[in-house]
């Protein structure tokens, strides 16, 4: 049985919702789509792939489509699934898929879905979704992920070529370009933030010059995500951008340069006054996300805010009867990647009306 608290509040008012309750407001989400795409299609000439790693619900995908998107960029291969079986057909699969039942999985998806894209990083795997490929009849198309200073996944620059080829060669691949991703320059001020990302960028064009140079054909150059596009669009040698949760924004990416309207918020309502200057609120650490921060109350002016599992405890700067118990209190994450996974269902307003209740796939399903 799937429960939802607010899908029978279609049409009714923010203050109806039940609370906690992740909220987006489409109109705000709409102008920061539509930022994103004047500023890496109109201004730069780049294609925009966004990541739904926090954005998870597929309208959101077939929206950002719609705003000019060329397709997106997924983190998981459940994610992937859900985009293609909600019809969005050019999906960029930017993490190395492992296990045999699931490269299973996977050749079956690029038989229902042509346009997906997988990424590799090493001869090993790439044989690996080489033979599932095999088994399944399909040819899967791949971007090979290069370390450009992220120190996560990804081939060294250098071993880039040899790699390209060796894919190139492989039965059931199709070499359709490389990525890298430079979220290791993110904590620094501008200016080094600036040079680190310039370098990041050579380090991946460059690689992709060195295997059209040998002769081995590279398309796609896919970067970049919302902390560090507005930097990184501007270099050349890069096709796409990944940048997605702009969409949203949130106290970090605020942080980290980026200008837009604050789209998501969590709702909640003030459960228990205590003290004149303590606010405790319907929502804690299961509802919004500590990870890079915790969220703030908004129209509060606070001392403190600290959440345990359920319950969100603000200190008030100077007592006050408002608000009381019952009103609402609504949050900007500080993270909004790691708190929409903790939500099964997203409320879509606009003018301030809830239109939609969306699920949120891949939080218990099959990853």
């Amino acid at each position: 049985m799937t429960l939802s608290a607010n899908s029978e509040a279609l049409g009714l008012p923010l203050a109806a919702l039940e609370t906690p309750a992740l909220c987006l407001d489409l109109d705000l989400y709409e102008r920061n789509a539509q930022r994103m795409v004047d500023y890496i299609v109109r201004q730069h000439g780049l294609a925009w792939r966004p990541h739904m790693k926090g954005q998870k619900a597929p309208e959101l995908a077939q929206m950002a489509i719609a705003a000019g998107a060329i397709g997106v960029t997924c983190a998981t291969l459940y994610e992937a699934e859900a985009m293609a079986a909600a019809g969005v057909e050019s999906i960029l699969l930017a993490n190395q898929v492992v296990g045999e039942r699931k490269l299973a999985r996977l050749a079956r998806l690029a038989r229902r879905t042509p346009g997906l894209i997988v990424a590799t990083d090493s001869a090993v795997h790439a044989g690996m979704i080489a033979a599932a490929a095999e088994r399944e009849g399909v040819i899967v198309p791949v971007l090979i992920e290069v370390n450009v200073g992220m120190n996560r996944c990804g081939a060294a620059p250098e071993q880039v070529l040899g790699l390209a080829q060796t894919v190139s060669a492989l039965p059931g691949l199709r070499l359709a370009g490389l990525m890298g991703w430079e979220g290791h320059v993110l904590s620094f001020d501008d200016a080094t933030k600036q040079a680190k990302i310039e370098g990041a960028m050579s380090a991946l064009t460059a690689a992709a010059a060195e295997c059209r140079a040998a002769g081995v054909p590279i398309g796609i150059v896919s970067s970049s995500g919302s902390g560090t596009f507005r930097m990184a669009a501007p270099q050349p040698g890069l096709t796409e951008v990944q940048a997605g949760g702009g969409v949203f924004s949130d106290l970090n990416y605020q942080k980290w340069g980026l200008e837009h309207d604050f789209a998501l918020t969590v709702l909640t309502r003030v459960a228990s006054r205590p003290t004149p200057t303590r606010v405790i609120v319907d929502g804690g650490f299961k509802t919004m996300s500590v990870q890079h921060g915790l969220p703030l109350p908004l129209g509060l002016e606070v001392t403190s805010v600290a959440l345990s599992a359920e319950h969100g405890t603000l200190e008030l700067s100077a007592p006050s009867e408002s608000p009381g118990v019952g009103e609402l209190v609504a949050f900007i994450p500080g993270y909004t990647d790691s708190t929409v996974c903790l939500h099964s269902e997203m409320c879509v307003l606009r003018g301030g009306k809830l239109t939609g209740v969306w699920t949120i796939p891949g939080r218990s399903e099959s990853r």
